[in-house]
């Protein structure tokens, strides 16, 4: 593989071309993490609201109607639904593991079996999440690369 990188102050916006001869699962899930760097997301804790870059979020759930954005080591509330931001997030590493959560595949240490055929994901924070049985594919088809919409 071959990288070129082109520093010019008088560029406006960042871009990035990728040539290739064909894309595989390798190049689709670099693009999706390229993709989730133009993604900002608002947070807001004690009526502070704060931008939020999608690399730095671990997983979102859903708890009696409210959002919340979990980072290494804080949460935040967020404004939109679990659904919106599905739907938003679909060409990035964010994956629906649950009815009421989503999970940063790029933040998986690794995903373990689980009673009543569910798994088990072990994020690199050491937190734990479970996957239930009807996002077990997603969940795979997510991580091999495949079917990011």
């Amino acid at each position: 593989m071959k990288l070129t990188i082109q520093q010019d102050p008088a560029v406006a916006e960042t871009e990035v071309i990728l040539r290739c001869p064909v894309l595989d699962a390798r190049l689709e899930s670099l693009i999706s993490h390229i993709r989730q760097y133009s993604f900002v997301l608002v947070g807001y804790q004690e009526q502070r609201e704060f931008h939020l870059p999608l690399e730095s979020i671990y997983y979102m759930d859903s708890t009696d109607g409210k959002t919340f954005l979990y980072q290494k080591a804080q949460v935040y509330q967020c404004r939109e639904t679990l659904t919106a931001l599905e739907e938003k997030l679909g060409q990035t590493t964010f994956v629906r593991i649950s009815k009421n959560c989503i999970v940063n595949t790029a933040c998986l240490q690794h995903v373990e079996p689980h009673f009543n055929h569910r798994l088990k994901a072990v994020l690199k924070n050491g937190e734990q999440l479970i996957i239930t049985r009807n996002y077990i594919d997603t969940l795979r088809r997510k991580l091999r690369g495949g079917n990011l919409s």
